[in-house]
């Protein structure tokens, strides 16, 4: 498997330019997963990878072979580009056994025939689908069929897999089964994999690391899932990945105030960034370092109360302002559990200060 680099890629279509001299480097052996908003650019990026789309401007890069370069007017053929894809929808043929569908792109390539048997059943036995290689594709199961468009990925050797949310269509339980398979797969093969998906849960869960697009197409933020979730780079960030709360914020008559609405100002006794006390801020901060605190200037009104199995899900009102906390098993046996109704002194721990959105209305 090889490194996949994207330098100063630009792609339009008509007078809208989706990504603007977009650069990213893949590692080699990693998964690596694309994530952003929907129509952020990312099927975009993966088809000029593919070849299915010519950029304006930029290079891109799998190992040593050049697949696109715009200066120098280099565009390999798709089929020549030895990537392989699986698709959200399995693309895998009704009419075709499990073994036909794995064969089919070596026989499109050619191969004698020993060759196709041969590398057509390590590709399923990669999947642990050889018991099935006679089956028919409405005999399987959804993550089964996923698993055959992977050894059909898979059989021809290809120097990248890209993965286009190849798991949406599935339920939460074959989601689940389908993420350990992939990262399974990619272990034994030490592939290079680029998963593209706007699930973040699913990034979280079978990255090495995250690209994070926002919705211009620009790259905001790259890096493992505990760099992005306990470092985000930006507001996007902190906001996309992940679940968080914000509050307007501004410099009272004695220290920093949270705008919730209601009479007046509510203090707040936490550190706060001199540029945030002037208004036009926003404090951020994720559900779980939200914990409950009886000495806390800050109450809170409880709305709801759900139990989770594993921690405690909650919404509390302070002021007309609603914040979501999550308090697991550990602090509700150290901490005691909030009941719906009740008043509660909160505290906010790992906080974050960012400018408000535009237009957005502050109480």
């Amino acid at each position: 498997m090889a490194n996949v680099k994207f330098d100063n890629i630009t792609v339009s279509y008509g007078n809208h330019t989706v990504l603007k001299n977009f650069s990213l480097e893949v590692e080699s052996g990693r998964i690596v997963c694309l994530v952003g908003p929907s129509g952020c650019g990312k099927t975009t990026l993966v088809r000029a990878l593919l070849g299915l789309n010519k950029p304006e401007t930029g290079v891109i890069t799998v190992g040593d072979r050049c697949l696109f370069d715009a200066k120098k007017r280099v565009n390999v053929p798709a089929e020549k580009r030895n990537i392989g894809i699986v698709f959200q929808d399995y693309a895998v043929w009704p009419h075709m056994t499990v073994l036909e569908n794995v064969c089919y792109p070596l026989k499109k390539q050619r191969r004698p025939k020993d060759e196709i048997q041969k590398r057509a059943m390590h590709a399923l036995e990669q999947v642990h689908m050889t018991e099935y290689a006679k089956h028919l594709p409405n005999q399987l199961s959804g993550g089964q069929q996923q698993r055959v468009a992977i050894a059909r990925a898979l059989v021809v050797d290809s120097d990248v897999l890209v993965m286009d949310e190849p798991i949406t269509n599935l339920d939460a339980k074959l989601r689940e089964e389908m993420l350990l398979e992939i990262r399974m797969i990619q272990k034994r093969l030490n592939a290079t994999i680029l998963y593209i998906t706007h699930d973040q849960q699913s990034a979280l869960q079978l990255c090495d690391k995250m690209a994070i697009m926002q919705q211009d197409g620009t790259l905001c933020q790259y890096g493992t899932d505990e760099e992005i979730i306990l470092h985000p780079a930006n507001r996007f960030t902190f906001e996309f990945i992940g679940v968080s709360n914000f509050i307007p914020i501004e410099k009272g008559p004695a220290g920093a105030v949270l705008k919730c609405g209601g009479a007046s100002p509510i203090p707040y006794d936490g550190e706060v960034p001199q540029e945030a006390l002037g208004g036009g801020y926003e404090l951020g901060v994720r559900p779980n370092d939200i914990v409950f605190d009886p000495s806390s200037p800050i109450q809170a009104h409880v709305t709801s109360r759900v139990f989770l199995g594993s921690e405690y899900n909650y919404f509390l009102n302070i002021g007309e302002k609603q914040v979501r906390v999550q308090q697991s098993m550990l602090d509700a046996r150290t901490r005691g559990v909030a009941k719906e109704g009740e008043t509660v002194g909160i505290r906010f721990l790992n906080t974050r200060f960012y400018p408000a959105k535009k237009g957005e209305q502050t109480v």
